[in-house]
Formats: C-alpha cells, structure tokens, sequence
C-alpha cells in the first residue's frame, strides 16, 4: 500500500491561518493508519520539498480564501485549483507550498496532491481559532479518514 501524508500548513500564532495544523493535531490525537504520516508542515513550506519528492500520496490541509463562509470546507486535486508560484521571492518566507511543489516538478517528481482548504474568518494573532473554523475540524479530519479508506478516491 502507498504511504500517505497528511500535511498541515499554517501558523498557529495567527488564529485560522493555523487550521491546516490543528487538523493535523485532531488527527494525531485520534490515530491514523500505519500507512499514514502526519506531519506538521507549519510555516516552513521550502522544508515539504523533501516530502513532495517522495513516493506517496499527498493530502494538504490549509486555511483557503475561496469566498465562502467562515468555516467553509473546499476539496479539489491540486492540479485543479489553478495556483500558480510567485514570480519573485525575495526570501524563504515567502516561499508557499505551492512553490515547493513546482521545485518538486522541476526535479522530475510528480507528486499526487488532495487539497482541503477551510475558509478563515480571522487572521489577528491569537491562538484559538475562530467558533466557526474550530467546528469545522472534526469534519475535516472525518473527510480525510474517508479519503484515506477510500484510497484517496
């Protein structure tokens, strides 16, 4: 069986941009399969270019302004979401995801990506998330337990 990565991204400091990596903490806490790694990509996304080289797939979590309400739950192959890379980063802070999926490509790996995006109703530094995105966790995490059942289908 393929190994799949659950990875969470945000910044725990900063209230719903951190909803990628609590979800990844509700998951840890309820178990996973053998199969299954949990990982918390924070906000260091140049260091997931060594996940995305690897033979597995991928489910990311993150918080996504799509438009919707807070709390709102999105999920779509990468490949389908249309992002693009930035042009021009100045620094390794700047550095999203997004970007290290392309440096994965370029290296010749082609990784496959779920994305699972939760619509964020405050970005302030804090350490809770919002009422709404906090409720949206558990469901996440059941989404993705379903996924991985169901061979990411």
């Amino acid at each position: 069986m393929k190994p799949i990565m659950v990875i969470g991204i945000g910044n725990l400091l900063m209230q719903d941009d951190g909803v990628g990596v609590h979800v990844i903490n509700y998951l840890s806490e309820r178990g996973v399969p053998e199969h299954v790694e949990l990982i918390d990509g924070g906000t260091h996304s140049y260091d997931l270019l060594e996940y995305f080289s690897a033979d597995a797939s991928f489910i990311v979590v993150d918080a996504m302004h799509a438009g919707g309400k807070p709390g709102a739950i999105y999920r779509a192959p990468l490949n389908e979401l249309g992002l693009k890379p930035q042009d021009q980063i100045m620094s390794l802070h700047e550095l999203h995801f997004i970007e290290a999926v392309q440096m994965a490509n370029l290296l010749g790996y082609n990784p496959d990506i779920l994305v699972y995006g939760i619509e964020p109703d405050s970005v302030k530094l804090c350490l809770e998330l919002s009422p709404p995105v906090a409720a949206a966790v558990p469901r996440v995490a059941e989404l993705i337990l379903e996924d991985i059942k169901n061979g990411l289908a």
